[in-house]
């Protein structure tokens, strides 16, 4: 036994899955098969990977325990394992075979699962929570859900303590459970989760693991595997359910017009370009649609759309976009909502045609009682947000049928019988991401879909389907910090990038209070700590429609762009008169943003009409 934290308990066997990506940004060109071009990029560990291997190697060491470093990819990517043995893991196991290219979510995730069963048996599987290069972070549930396992995460702080054993467990087999602090858009939660357990570690769980080239060790110390040390599967693009079928790049329909001069010429004629055109007029949510969501359909192809936990106005444009995509496909609509969600006579106003109301939300159970569920009625698709609850519950369905999973989408329509989603891959570009699997699972970025006017309909069929809890989970605490769809809904966002010092955001707060804004900050900002995760915005953060969108101090990098995207329009200020930005915004100021920032409020607070309803200036 060994002492953590004072408590007594056995050594832990961890595996840790890590995984080789594009250093900084890539360029989000595809081969003709579909597969991320890698050629001559350099590369590194993932982010996230890189505290998954530094919590291995703690948790390990501190237990007496043992920890094993596993990867799937090309010959190149034993670099990241050589990396993380020289960081302390004990072993390293490597996956590469050519048949493996192009594999999807799903086969990514049968051929790791199979892969750490050759491991023998293994306490806690750690992974990193998102990608730099997919971000889907479906693959560490879909491990999960092959190997019959909780799944917790993305986690801030994890630790062990001893667990209840069954009567005859032997002394060396004394049960261990994790108690974990998962941590949400704003807000956090103490989780206890029995092991074995799939665990997804946050970015700022724990210093990285980070080890120079040159401590690296030799590649003879990395085992490597094939195909044909797993059970016989199929693999790569023949057996990956969802697959990319073209790229094409983001539509720019901005014409930018750029601004220079002293700092006060510069905002008096930027807010005269902005009031011609109208960008200052009473300002309501561009996501508002004027098409009205459309009448109940025939029952079949039924289209299921959860409503799990998140703001309303994420959920009524998810179930808006499932209506319009059943009307396509002559189908109709059932939500699935959460006890305690949104109302059934809501969801039916804004497109659903029946409504399921599950007795627990818990995402392991929700996704075997949905199964079963699921199967009697082969429904044609099923969607969800890009949240944390649906993309568990959406990654366990996917594994259940073998159907794949189309993850953060930000747009999804009919093509014929199929659905065909569009996902940004970088570098300026969208993914056009296809499924050929039944039903068809997809995540959206619901900050992306247009609010659509709700329907005047009866209220709809309303059922319950009885989940039971989890045994293996218990949620306590939870701390609250703030309110959870305000970035989603917000009218004005001001987003700041490391041009900002954070000792000079409340400079912003004037500003930020006079437009009622929310603020938003790119992916280097939030790695700082700077501003909290929930406020990220781009492929791997946050997607929002606001009526404006300030960009301050930000360079304009494609990837965190794609997050604001559909903002009405985008007024820039940077000191770099070459930054990116510029060519992705409407209205820029070349200057610095604090001698810009008193002429700004001060000439928008002169201006009638401008205020958000609530706001109020100090």
């Amino acid at each position: 036994m060994n002492e953590v934290a004072g408590v007594s308990h056995r050594p832990l066997r961890i595996t840790a899955l890590v995984k080789q990506v594009p250093k900084g940004d890539h360029s989000g060109r595809l081969d003709a098969d579909g597969r991320l071009e890698r050629a001559g990029a350099v590369t590194e560990m993932n982010p996230w990977c890189r505290r998954a291997v530094a919590q291995a190697v703690r948790l390990a060491g501190e237990s007496g325990g043992r920890s094993t470093a596993v990867t799937m990819g090309p010959p190149a990517a034993a670099d990241v394992l050589r990396e993380a043995v020289a960081w302390g893991m004990d072993d390293a196991v490597h996956l590469s075979d050519r048949a493996l290219a192009g594999s999807d979510c799903l086969v990514t995730a049968r051929a790791l699962a199979a892969t750490i069963g050759t491991l023998g048996a293994t306490d806690l599987i750690l992974v990193g929570a998102s990608s730099v290069d997919g971000s889907t972070g479906a693959v560490g549930t879909m491990i999960a859900e092959l190997l019959g396992l909780p799944y917790v995460g993305p986690v801030l702080a994890v630790e062990p303590e001893p667990g209840d054993s069954p009567a005859g467990t032997p002394a060396g087999e004394q049960a261990v459970r994790l108690r974990a602090t998962v941590q949400h858009d704003d807000w956090t939660e103490s989780v206890v989760v029995d092991l074995p357990a799939v665990v997804a570690v946050a970015e700022r769980s724990c210093n990285p693991c980070k080890a120079p080239a040159e401590t690296w060790p030799p590649e003879d110390v990395v085992r490597r595997i094939s195909t044909a040390d797993l059970n016989p599967g199929s693999w790569g693009l023949a057996g990956s359910p969802t697959k990319v079928a073209g790229v094409r790049p983001v539509e720019l329909t901005r014409e930018p017009v750029i601004f220079r001069g002293t700092p006060q010429v510069q905002v008096s004629r930027a807010i005269a370009e902005l009031r011609a055109r109208g960008c200052l007029d009473e300002l309501e949510l561009l996501t508002e649609s004027d098409e009205v969501v459309p009448p109940p359909g025939q029952e079949q192809p039924e289209v299921v759309v959860l409503v799990g936990p998140g703001p309303e106005a994420g959920i009524r444009a998810l179930v808006g976009a499932a209506a319009v995509l059943a009307a396509g496909a002559g189908g109709s609509v059932t939500a699935v909502r959460t006890d305690g969600g949104a109302d059934a006579p809501d969801l039916s106003r804004w497109g659903a045609d029946a409504v399921v109301t599950l007795t627990s939300d818990e995402p392991r159970p929700a996704a075997s009682a949905l199964a079963e569920w699921m199967a009697a009625r082969s429904p044609w698709a099923v969607l969800g947000a890009a949240l944390p609850w649906d993309r568990e519950v959406l990654a366990r369905l996917a594994v259940a049928f073998g159907a794949g999973l189309m993850s953060d989408l930000v747009s999804l329509r009919v093509d014929g019988t199929r659905l065909t989603g569009l996902k940004p891959s970088g570098g300026g570009t969208l993914a056009e991401i296809v499924s050929h699997g039944l039903p068809q699972i997809a995540t959206l970025r619901t900050g992306m879909l247009p609010l659509r006017k709700p329907r005047h309909s009866e209220r709809a069929p309303h059922t319950v389907l009885s989940v039971p809890p989890d045994p293996a989970i218990e949620r306590t605490d939870r701390s609250s910090g703030g309110e959870g769809d305000a970035l989603d809904r917000a009218e004005v966002v001001i987003g700041v990038g490391r041009g900002v010092d954070p000792a000079r955001y409340a400079e912003l707060e004037p500003m930020r209070v006079l437009l009622g804004a929310e603020l938003a900050a790119t992916r280097k900002v939030t790695d700082q700590g700077w501003m909290a995760h929930g406020r990220q915005l781009g492929i791997t953060g946050r997607s929002v429609a606001p009526r404006m969108y300030f960009a301050i101090g930000l360079s304009g990098n494609l990837n965190h762009l794609a997050g604001a995207s559909r903002a009405g329009t985008v007024l820039a200020i940077n000191t770099d008169p070459a930054a990116e930005i510029f060519a992705h915004c409407d209205v820029g100021l070349v200057a610095d943003w604090q001698e810009v920032m008193p002429h700004l409020i001060n000439g928008l607070s002169l201006l009638d009409g401008l205020r958000v309803r609530g706001a109020t200036a100090e």
